[in-house]
């Protein structure tokens, strides 16, 4: 197997084969990560499409003495999720999907499954749209943290950070999110 080095290199040059590889050594994992911070199937798709468009687009700009090519892969995509609980078209349908959510109607067999999973999402969009409100750094802390699951001196590592900052950081968000919630 082919280094992620020795791929970039290769693409950077023009490879197809070593786009093709890189795309499906890493899209199970990338659309994970964006799952777990969105979880509308259809989003998710698009958002990991758009992580691997932009990435095979700008890879003459990718620099292998910075970041390994997953973590700049993991960069784009959280930089996509954070742009989508930005934009104007995210806030416009927040209305819309709490209509369609409500109009949901429970079978007899899995009501409480339905619910559970509705309100789940929900939070996660909630809690998704209260963390982009952040500066950038501190939104790839939080989603370093909780969807990478990284730890402190790793997140502090990847980003030219201290761990203490990293974890003053995260924390003081932690505690913005939960006093928005509670309100």
């Amino acid at each position: 197997m082919m280094s992620d080095a020795r791929l970039t290199r290769r693409m950077k040059l023009g490879s197809r084969k070593a786009a093709d590889e890189l795309f499906d050594r890493y899209y199970r994992e990338i659309y994970a990560y964006i799952y777990r911070q969105c979880g509308e199937r259809e989003l998710v798709l698009d958002l990991t499409q758009e992580t691997f468009t932009a990435a095979f687009r700008g890879i003459r700009g990718y620099d292998e003495k910075k970041a390994g090519f997953r973590t700049w892969l993991y960069r784009i995509a959280g930089n996509k999720v954070t742009d989508h609980y930005r934009s104007r078209a995210y806030r416009a349908g927040l209305y819309e999907r709490a209509l369609e959510a409500l109009s949901v109607e429970p079978t007899l067999d899995g009501d409480g499954d339905i619910t559970e999973r509705l309100e789940k999402r929900e939070e996660v969009q909630r809690i998704m749209r209260l963390v982009s409100e952040h500066e950038l750094s501190w939104v790839r802390i939080f989603q370093k943290k909780c969807f990478e699951e990284l730890s402190f001196s790793e997140i502090a590592s990847e980003l030219g950070l201290s761990e203490g900052t990293v974890k003053t950081r995260y924390y003081t968000m932690i505690k913005r999110i939960r006093k928005e919630l509670t309100e």
